[in-house]
């Protein structure tokens, strides 16, 4: 829709009214946006929502909008009328890049799958005592992590291999507080 106002408004130009009023609006509008947007991106990293941070990234995009309006507004009070409808064209990509991003992000938890960086930080933080990683896998169940690991430790006895494996998983859960469970295998050399 915000693109077929755009086009239209540069096939029909139409002046804007009360200029003063849509730039102290669209900058209200970015100051409340971007004020949600880093509440709600936080609490969801904080409690493992993908949807409370796809939510909070939607407010961050809206608050980007009100600033795009800004933009817009004063260019037409520069002088250049076309300036509202191009910035409502580029306000358009960005709701479809912004979309694009959401369902990669929702589908991918949806889908069962996990983050690079997340795997990345759960290895480093088995990294000590150890020989080898052979395996590393994390799940989330709702929006708390759950996984499992095989390592490999030295020849040492039992009670050595699970004090390892104890402190590995007390490792991982340190570096990923949305983990709830982690399996800790241990292999010797």
């Amino acid at each position: 829709m915000a693109a077929w106002q755009a086009i239209d408004r540069i096939i029909n130009p139409q002046p804007i009214s009360y200029l003063g009023w849509v730039i102290a609006g669209g900058v209200i509008g970015f100051l409340g946006n971007e004020a949600v947007a880093i509440f709600r991106i936080r609490v969801g990293r904080k409690i493992g929502s993908a949807a409370l941070v796809a939510d909070g990234v939607h407010a961050r995009t809206d608050g980007f909008t009100s600033l795009a309006v800004v933009i817009g507004g004063i260019g037409v009070l520069l002088g250049f009328p076309l300036a509202d409808p191009i910035v409502g064209l580029l306000i358009s990509a960005m709701i479809v890049v912004l979309l694009i991003g959401t369902v990669r992000s929702v589908g991918r938890r949806r889908m069962d799958g996990i983050e690079t960086e997340l795997l990345a930080t759960a290895e480093h933080a088995l990294e000590h005592e150890v020989t080898g990683i052979d395996q590393v896998r994390l799940r989330w169940i709702g929006h708390r992590l759950h996984g499992e690991a095989v390592i490999r430790v030295h020849d040492v006895s039992l009670a050595e291999a699970n004090r390892i494996a104890a402190a590995a998983e007390d490792s991982v859960k340190r570096h990923l507080p949305s983990v709830d469970d982690m399996a800790i295998r241990t292999l010797a050399k």
